[in-house]
């Protein structure tokens, strides 16, 4: 198929040819119309001459995504599915005695949902729209209280010859496709990892958001009430990160942070501070750990902080008083200042997907924070 001159019949055949696409719940990939209307195809099942490196979409990820942290060549791309959304009809395959959908117009979408983590070194998901015309189909993506709007339809339709368009973001940002209202939204979907541990070596990269929190952080530090005896400094972290129970270590993550949370590392590391990444588990009071905690079936209605003490043979973690609230490090109680405070909600099950792409419970997303070791005003020269 020419998509840049593609007839409806084809567009179709095509969706004809789709299965229904699910999305995953916990464990289950779920066939459920009501969250998610759209068609899918395996890359086994189609070929395309679309690359996203020779068109130097890879080079713009890398630059805006990671802010220039990586080399392009540390990226690996991975073609995940041929996806189509427009309206059902429902049909019967004989041969396989089962009821499945397909798509012949307008109608299709997918309710607000992640991506599917399918490794620890999973980063980003690309979208790329193909040529087509079509109505509706936008891709709204959620963050942080903000939201952000990516017309699919003007964006492919807006030049005067056919033109596909694509849209890049962190795999673990909220996104919804909306319904598409005539034609057919096309789409290939691909999966970004980073190919070996980064390190976030050139702060100019961030621009106006690393010197803004490195200029707040050293006013901070020159301030000789901030922990006059020394303590920590605590960052909770605008992004969750895949990990994997078996194997992901927190050092790892250290060297996959996105946008202002590699910042933030960047700037602690600017200023000499000693940092550690800390796996984060918010139960009554949040608990800070130098690993990931595999819960198994195991329900953890109250009291998290005891049973991870309990579970991690007697570590200490933090214990929030009235007024100065301590953080075990070294078997030390010190005192802590939440500089960005930590998100209020976090999964404690290791099964948790939030409606991804298709289930997987290889790896799972996690909520991670920056601790970092601040001197007493004494040392610090104050």
């Amino acid at each position: 198929m020419d998509f840049t001159n593609v007839t409806d019949q084809q567009l179709e055949n095509l969706a004809r040819s789709c299965d229904p696409a699910t999305f995953g719940v916990a464990t289950k990939d779920i066939l459920d119309e009501s969250y998610r209307k759209a068609g899918k195809m395996d890359t086994d099942r189609f070929a395309t001459h679309f690359s996203p490196t020779d068109l130097g979409i890879l080079e713009f990820i890398s630059d805006f995504l990671l802010r220039e942290r990586v080399p392009e060549k540390s990226i690996r791309l991975e073609l995940y599915k041929l996806n189509i959304y427009g309206k059902y009809l429902t049909s019967t395959r004989l041969a396989l005695v089962t009821l499945l959908t397909t798509l012949t117009g307008p109608g299709g979408f997918f309710k607000a949902h992640v991506d599917t983590p399918r490794s620890d070194t999973m980063f980003a998901s690309l979208v790329v729209v193909l040529p087509t015309v079509h109505d509706g189909g936008s891709l709204i993506i959620r963050h942080n209280g903000k939201e952000w709007t990516f017309d699919s339809s003007k964006a492919v339709n807006s030049e005067p010859t056919p033109h596909a368009a694509f849209v890049a973001f962190f795999s673990d940002v909220e996104h919804e496709v909306m319904p598409v209202s005539s034609g057919y939204r096309v789409t290939l979907t691909y999966n970004l990892y980073l190919k070996k541990k980064t390190t976030a070596n050139r702060p100019a990269g961030f621009g106006h958001t690393f010197v803004e929190i490195k200029n707040a952080l050293d006013s901070l530090l020159r301030n000789p009430e901030l922990l006059p005896d020394g303590g920590i400094l605590g960052f909770g972290f605008a992004h969750k990160y895949p990990f994997s129970q078996a194997s992901t270590k927190l050092s790892d993550v250290e060297g996959r942070l996105k946008g202002t949370d590699a910042a933030i590392k960047l700037a602690c590391d600017s200023l000499s501070l000693s940092t550690a990444v800390k796996a984060v588990y918010s139960g009554d009071d949040p608990v800070l750990l130098d690993h990931f905690v595999d819960f198994g079936d195991q329900e953890i209605e109250s009291d998290m902080a005891e049973y991870l003490k309990q579970y991690d043979n007697g570590l200490v973690v933090y214990d929030f008083g009235e007024e100065q609230p301590s953080y075990g490090f070294d078997d030390l109680a010190k005192p802590i200042i939440w500089v960005k405070a930590l998100a209020k909600t976090n999964p404690f099950s290791s099964s948790y997907l939030h409606y991804g792409n298709e289930a997987s419970l290889a790896c799972v997303y996690g909520e991670v924070c920056l601790v970092a070791t601040v001197p007493s005003a004494k040392d610090r020269g104050i």
